[in-house]
């Protein structure tokens, strides 16, 4: 099953009707730097997670920790649009922002335990929009940030909307106690020999790999190897650190799409086609769609080479400016065309 079937950013940074007509199980994006393939990852992101207004402020998405009032217009101006064709069916959100810095809240409102709480004053409203129509259902939330308060609707998702993870540079020397979580329930179901054998490809002493607690308490995952040594992960180098989020970024997305930002960072050229070939069998075992991004020939052979038998389930979308317009289009290869890739003068790097 193919979760997401085709995207359009129509009003994203600098994306503005940017179409990927076809969707495969797996897809590569590139692309010269600044064209905007982490920011087609993002929007991915959000139009996955559309029933949660707070991904609007989150750091994978805004860039930065700082709090910022409006998102909207941070993102895309004044308004923000995205559509996609989700499980067969054609879906969209569209979401702007109101200021409404001038109506103050109450100074307090009472807390559970009758004392006074102090409250910010409410600084604007954020619409969401969800085929059309305005989001309903669900409880209100609220965004707090250094100019007041934004409100906004939390609509209810349906059950069997696929999840998403996105897998951004910005953190991934991190194992984060949410890594730590997919981490146990992998070890719960078993699983555990599949990390191992990734970790592996970057490591081959790797013997087992599990959680130990440092003096101050904290947890982190840890690599036994073969010649009777205990280095935390991220000791072995960011390659490793990658591998293991990827996987378990698959475990934990089943059903659903994992995104991945320059996928080949930290990894040698050599290892990469069996990278891709592991990711082709997760995507199988846990009935994960994959879109990844990349600066690198040697990933695009690579994927190319693990797809050999089975080209339909691999799209390269090749991200360019036409000159003409000046905007940002795409060029997908699958297929039978999938070749056509290697042939043309990607400019990776320029």
């Amino acid at each position: 099953m193919i979760h997401l079937g085709s995207f359009e950013a129509v009003r994203y940074r600098g994306l503005d009707g940017l179409s990927l007509p076809r969707l495969s199980r797996a897809n590569l994006i590139t692309g010269v730097n600044g064209v905007g393939k982490t920011a087609l990852m993002e929007a991915i992101w959000l139009f996955m997670g559309r029933y949660n207004p707070m991904l609007l402020w989150n750091a994978n998405v805004l860039r930065s920790e700082k709090g910022v009032l409006d998102p909207i217009e941070r993102l895309s101006g004044d308004v923000l649009e995205l559509r996609g064709v989700e499980g067969g069916a054609e879906r969209s959100l569209r979401t702007t922002f109101e200021n409404v810095s001038d109506v103050a809240r109450p100074a307090a409102i009472g807390s559970a335990m009758g004392e006074s709480v102090p409250q910010l004053p409410l600084a604007g409203r954020i619409h969401t929009y969800l085929d059309g129509k305005i989001a309903e259902g669900g409880m209100g939330g609220m965004q707090p940030t250094p100019w007041g308060m934004v409100v906004h609707e939390n609509p209810t998702p349906p059950a069997s909307l696929p999840s998403c993870v996105i897998e951004s540079t910005k953190f991934q020397l991190d194992i984060t106690d949410e890594y730590l979580q997919r981490y146990s329930e992998m070890v719960r179901k078993n699983r555990k020999q599949e990390l191992k054998e990734a970790v592996s490809l970057i490591f081959p002493k790797v013997k087992d790999v599990e959680i130990l607690t440092d003096r101050t308490g904290g947890s982190y995952l840890s690599a036994a190897t073969t010649d009777g040594k205990l280095l935390p992960l991220h000791d072995l180098g960011g390659g490793a650190v990658r591998l293991c989020r990827l996987l378990l970024s698959f475990f934990a997305s089943g059903n659903g799409i994992v995104l991945a930002d320059e996928v080949e960072n930290g990894l040698h050229h050599s290892i990469l086609q069996e990278v891709w070939s592991h990711a082709r069998h997760w995507m199988g075992e846990w009935n994960v769609q994959f879109v990844a991004t990349t600066h690198s020939a040697e990933c695009i052979e690579a994927a190319i080479a693990a797809f050999g038998d089975a080209a339909e389930d691999l799209s390269i979308h090749h991200l360019y400016v036409n000159g003409e317009t000046g905007r940002v289009e795409a060029a997908t290869f699958s297929g039978e065309t999938l070749e056509g890739a290697r042939d043309l003068n990607l400019e990776l790097r320029g």
